[in-house]
């Protein structure tokens, strides 16, 4: 069983839908459970009326802690969190993801992120992590920006990212999800995240 968890000290940085995206896309071929750590419990919200694949299970646990004592029985594990990460959850993690939309603000938002990944990583050698880059404008300078300045940190960047494509909120607030919407535009893209999730592990 793998854990992955999605982590940005910055709200607003679209950690809940790729959480989602990624725990839907997942579940296509292996079985999942979605956490949902975050106080506002958004995922479980959409847990409630959403139409879930049998491959996938939501759970909404306290805190970062309760994740040891969990019983947990999956394939992987996504794990959405309000931002902050605790540094006592990260030895029952084996891969941070962390968003960044483009704007300069997620950018300096990752920074303390990946600093404490990073300060994990000097004595837990196979904890691994990744930064992305999430809800870009594809075609625009912008986007093309933040897919640049995201390589300058001392992290591996993702070569996938996730678009902006009002697919996204638009299946969660019908109870669907970005890969049983209907959208193929959305759904190939989070089958295309997953699998390179996957290649990360």
């Amino acid at each position: 069983m793998k854990k992955i968890v999605l982590v940005s000290q910055k709200g607003g940085a679209g950690k809940s839908t790729a959480a989602v995206a990624l725990a839907s896309a997942l579940a296509a071929k292996h079985r999942v459970i979605l956490v949902d750590l975050d106080p506002q419990g958004s995922v479980s919200r959409w847990a409630s009326m959403a139409k879930l694949p049998a491959t996938l299970q939501v759970v909404h646990l306290a805190k970062a802690s309760d994740l040891k004592k969990a019983q947990l029985d999956a394939d992987f594990v996504v794990i959405d969190t309000k931002g902050e990460l605790s540094a006592d959850a990260l030895p029952f993690l084996d891969l941070a993801l962390i968003p960044c939309s483009p704007s300069i603000f997620d950018l300096w938002a990752a920074e303390p992120t990946v600093a404490l990944v990073k300060a994990h990583q000097g004595v837990r050698k196979d904890f691994k992590a990744a930064i992305f880059a999430n809800r870009v404008k594809d075609g625009t300078v912008l986007g093309a920006d933040v897919l640049e300045e995201i390589r300058t940190f001392d992290l591996p960047a993702m070569q996938v990212h996730l678009t902006d494509k009002i697919g996204y909120p638009m299946s969660i607030a019908t109870g669907a999800n970005p890969v049983s919407s209907g959208n193929s535009g959305i759904r190939l893209e989070a089958l295309r995240f997953a699998k390179a999730v996957e290649d990360l592990l």
